[in-house]
C-alpha cells in the first residue's frame, strides 16, 4: 500500500486491490467447499451425481435438505483456507497499512453466497454490531462481477458522515425495509428516511457498482453505506469476507461496562 491507495481509502472510503488472491488460492477454496458438500453427499447417501459442479450441488442440496444446507453454510467460516488467507502475512500488511496499527481483531471470516433463487442480498446499510467502531471491511469475490450480473454497491465517501441514525438503522441488515438498491436506481423507494443526509445519500447517482474479476478486493470503511443487488446469473457468487479492527479501537478493552459487540442503538460517533 502506498501513500495514494491510503488517501484513496480515508477519502473515498474504499480502494480496490487487483488480485489479492490467486488463481491458486481461489482454486483451493472451491476445492474444499467441494469436500465439505461431497462429505455431506456421501455420508446421508443424498440423490446428487458428485460429477456436476459445485454450484448444481449446493443448488441441489437446498432443494433435498434445507437443513443440511444450512449446516453447510454454518461451516464455511471454519474451513481452514478461509482461515488461512484472513490471517496471510499479504493481507494482514495490507490491512495494518491502510488502518496505521501493528496488531488487529479479525472477525467475520466466511464464504457468502449469492444466487438468482436467493432473497437476502442486503439493502444499503453501514456495518454496525461489530467489536469495534474503525475498521476495515475485505470483500472478495470467487467470480467476476459487475453492475450487469449483480454485485456489492458503495457510496463513496459516505463515511465521512460518520455513523448515521436513520428509519430502521438501529436493526439487523437483513431486516431493513429502506435503501433497496433496486428501487433507488429506478426511482421508486419512496420513504421517509427519517434523517435529512440519509434522504440526499440514497439516490441513484451516488450509488457505485463494484466491477471486480475474481479475486479483486474491495477494502472499504467502517461507516460507508454498502449493499448488493442480486445474482442475475445461474451460477452462484462465492464471496469472501473478512473484517479487522485496530486494537486501540475496541471499546470492549477500555471500558469495563461495554459490551463485546456494539449494539446497534448506541451512537458509535461517541465511542
Amino acid at each position: 500500500m502506498n501513500n495514494k491507495n491510503l488517501n484513496e481509502f480515508n477519502e473515498k472510503g474504499f480502494v480496490i486491490v487487483k488480485n489479492l488472491f490467486s488463481k491458486s488460492e481461489i482454486k483451493l477454496i472451491y476445492s474444499q467447499l467441494e469436500q465439505m458438500i461431497d462429505t455431506i453427499i456421501d455420508y446421508n447417501g443424498l440423490p446428487i451425481n458428485k460429477k456436476i459442479t459445485l454450484d448444481n450441488k449446493y443448488l441441489l442440496l437446498q432443494k433435498i435438505s434445507p437443513k443440511l444446507k444450512s449446516h453447510f453454510y454454518d461451516m464455511l467460516p471454519y474451513i481452514d483456507c478461509v482461515n488461512n488467507l484472513t490471517s496471510s502475512k499479504k493481507i494482514l500488511n495490507i490491512i495494518k497499512s491502510l488502518l496505521s496499527c501493528k496488531a488487529v481483531f479479525i472477525t467475520g471470516q466466511v464464504i457468502r453466497l449469492d444466487h438468482k433463487s436467493d432473497k437476502r442480498h442486503l439493502p444499503l446499510h453501514q456495518e454496525l454490531n461489530n467489536i469495534s467502531n474503525d475498521f476495515a471491511l475485505v470483500w472478495v469475490p470467487l467470480v467476476d462481477v459487475n453492475k450487469k450480473t449483480g454485485t456489492l454497491c458503495v457510496i463513496p465517501e459516505s463515511h465521512k458522515y460518520g455513523h448515521l441514525i436513520y428509519k430502521d438503522s438501529k436493526k439487523e441488515a437483513q431486516y431493513h425495509k429502506v435503501g433497496i438498491i433496486n428501487k433507488i436506481m429506478k426511482n421508486k423507494e419512496k420513504i421517509d428516511y427519517q434523517n435529512s443526509i440519509v434522504k440526499k445519500l440514497f439516490h441513484k447517482k451516488n450509488i457505485y457498482h463494484v466491477n471486480l474479476k475474481a479475486g479483486d478486493a474491495m477494502i472499504f470503511k467502517t461507516f460507508m453505506f454498502h449493499g448488493s443487488t442480486p445474482f442475475n446469473s445461474n451460477k452462484i457468487r462465492w464471496t469472501f469476507l473478512s473484517t479487522f479492527h485496530p486494537i486501540q479501537k475496541t471499546p470492549y478493552l477500555r471500558d469495563t461496562k461495554a459490551k463485546l459487540h456494539i449494539p446497534y442503538d448506541v451512537d458509535y460517533n461517541k465511542l
